[in-house]
This record gives structure tokens, sequence and C-alpha cells, in this order.
């Protein structure tokens, strides 16, 4: 406002001193009287208008400087405090995308260790299951035999899988026999046998076999496809050819005395002592007793009667040939000694009739 005022105001100074200097001029010209002092008054005040409009103007001017600066100024803190704030905003902005990816890479990474986890676990699974099938395919298994009053229980440990089938069989030396059939459930197998009570106390071997050869009892599938179908896949020290080019397993017989130890004892005792008496029947009073030497039955005395004075040489021979492997064989059978029995022969005195040679046979001494 002050602006437009001083600028109207030196307008009209400068066209009241035009006005009356070109007044002074034509007076001048035309030579009419004019007073110098009004005209001094005139131009004193136009110069005045002029010089206060000027003064105004610049006293205006000053401050819209003054503003024009402060209003820069303004813009640039504004333009700086914007730039603060989209500087705030951005710095938020790649903070915020920093944290995102960051969280991202832990993640992946987190995914990336439970997959190397899983892989792990699943190689460790499967190397497991690589072993458990090498194991089972190496057959391996334990036998036991217990004797019980009229039965025999045999039981089987072994690392064949839950359904595989084991024959199991019992048989004495009377060649009396009892089999059957079992399958395997967690490693193990039982089997018990009932034994009639007119077979005599025996020692019973007590064999097992894991076999694929009949046709009869065939072997589960689920047995097969780990085996093969004729056990083909079968390895280790129990495995043995069957008839159809694959494999059978045979268990280490067990023995078992039954239906204990002592009862075969006594029973074989009495039995030794009837073979005794039924030689010394059958010789016709020749031979008058079979006795340990010693206590122990390695060394055993024949006593034979005085007939054995009355008789050829060559009778001797051939009686002490006879006799005497026939006492060392029942020696041995009875379970008396199992080692090389040495049978002399005497007469009801005690002296030596024929003696056992270094190499075998009798040397007639009397």
């Amino acid at each position: 406002m002050l602006a437009v005022l001083s600028f109207l105001l030196l307008t009209a100074g400068i066209v009241l001193f035009v006005v009356f200097s070109i007044l002074w001029l034509v007076k001048l010209i035309l030579k009419a009287p004019f007073s110098k002092k009004k005209y001094v008054i005139y131009t004193s005040s136009s110069f005045a208008l002029i010089i206060f409009s000027i003064i105004l103007g610049v006293s205006t001017s000053e401050p819209s400087k003054n503003s024009d600066v402060e209003r820069k100024l303004t813009q640039k803190q504004d333009t700086a405090a914007a730039k603060s704030v989209v500087d705030e905003k951005e710095k938020a902005k790649i903070k915020e995308h920093e944290k995102k990816k960051a969280e991202q890479e832990k993640q992946l990474e987190e995914e990336k260790k439970k997959e190397d986890e899983k892989k792990k676990a699943e190689a460790k699974k499967k190397e497991e299951a690589n072993k458990k099938l090498k194991d089972q395919l190496n057959i391996k298994g334990t036998l036991k035999a217990k004797a019980e009053k009229g039965k025999i229980t045999v039981t089987i440990d072994t690392n064949i899988p839950d359904g595989g089938l084991l024959e199991v069989s019992i048989i004495d030396g009377n060649f009396n026999i009892r089999s059957g059939f079992i399958k395997v459930k967690d490693g193990r197998a039982e089997v018990s046998f009932d034994i009639p009570s007119d077979w005599k106390p025996a020692h019973f071997a007590a064999s097992t076999m894991f076999r694929f050869n009949l046709d009869d009892h065939p072997q589960p599938e689920s047995i097969k496809n780990i085996y093969g179908d004729t056990g083909e896949n079968m390895v280790g020290d129990l495995t043995s050819e069957n008839h159809l080019g694959g494999k059978n397993a045979v268990f280490k017989t067990v023995t078992v005395a039954y239906p204990s130890e002592d009862a075969i004892a006594k029973a074989q005792s009495e039995a030794f002592d009837d073979v005794i008496n039924e030689m010394k029947e059958i010789s016709n009073g020749v031979i008058v007793d079979i006795t340990p030497k010693y206590g122990e039955w390695d060394i055993v005395d024949v006593v034979v009667s005085d007939s054995w004075y009355y008789s050829k040489e060559y009778e001797k021979e051939r009686f002490a040939e006879q006799i005497g492997e026939m006492v060392m064989t029942m020696v041995n059978n009875s379970g008396k000694y199992d080692g090389v029995v040495s049978v002399y022969f005497v007469d009801i005195y005690g002296s030596d009739l024929a003696t056992p040679k270094m190499l075998g046979g009798w040397k007639i001494k009397k």
C-alpha cells in the first residue's frame, strides 16, 4: 500500500515540476511577467514531493526486501524441514526394508536349517534301515533247551523278523523224534514238546532250521521280500544251500538231559550193569567180572576164570581181541569214560594174563 502511495506522490511531484518548468519557459519566451518567488516555492514543493515519495518508497521497499529474505529463509527452512522429514521417512523406510530383509534372511536360514535337519534325519533313517536290513540278512540265533517233567521246551533267540517260520525238532539216541513249526515274534520263538512216558531217560539234541524249501510250510511274503523266494539273500555262518538254489539257515544244535542228568546216569549205570551181566552170562563162566582197576573206568580189569589157562594161544588172542574191543566200546557208550580205555585181562588173583599193546591189540602173558 505504501509503495503505491509513494509511486503516486512521485508521479505527482514529477508532473508538477514539469508543468512549472513548462510555464516558466513559456513566460520566459513570451517575456511575460512572473514571480520568481512563487516559482521557487512551486518547484521546491515539487522537489519536496518527489524527495518525500522517494523516501517513502525506500522505506516501503526495505521491509519488502527484508520480507523477501525472510520468505526465502522461511522457504529454505521449510525446504530443509521437508527434506528432513523426507530423509526421516526414507531412513524409516530403509530401516523397515532392512528389517524385513533381515527377517526374510533369518526365515530362509531357519528353513534351510530345517531342510538340512530333515535331510540329515532322512539320511540317518535310510542308513539305519540299510543297517537293519544288512543285519537281518546276516542270520543270527541261539537255542536253549529246558527239560521238565513230561516235556522239553526249546527257546530260540534270533534277529529274524516277526513272522519268520522256524522248524524245531528234538531227537534222542534211540531215534525218538518230536518236531513242529513256530513263528518268530519280537526276536523270539518258543515251543514245548510232550515226552511220552515210555521214553527212557536220554540226552536229546534240539535243532532249528529257517527253511525256504518246504512247499507244505512256506515262508510268509513279508519274509520272502527280505530274504528272497528261496532264501538266496541270506548271508552268515548259519546259512547253507538248499536244493532250490537258495539258502536255509541251520542253528547250532544244543543237547538237554531228559528228565535230568542224574536220571540218565542212573539209567546208563543200570544198562551198563545189565550189559556186564549179559557178557558174563554168554561167556559161560569164562568172564567172572568186569571192574574199574583204580576206581575210574579209564583202566578196566576183565577177570577171567582158570579156564583161560587151558585155552590155546590163538583162542586167548581171539578172546582178548573180541572182548577187549567190546568192553572199550561199552565203557565209551555208557558215558563212564570218553577217552581211550585200557583193558587188562587178569585171573581171580589179579595176575595179568593179557595187557594192551602201545599200538593196539593185546599181548598174551600167560
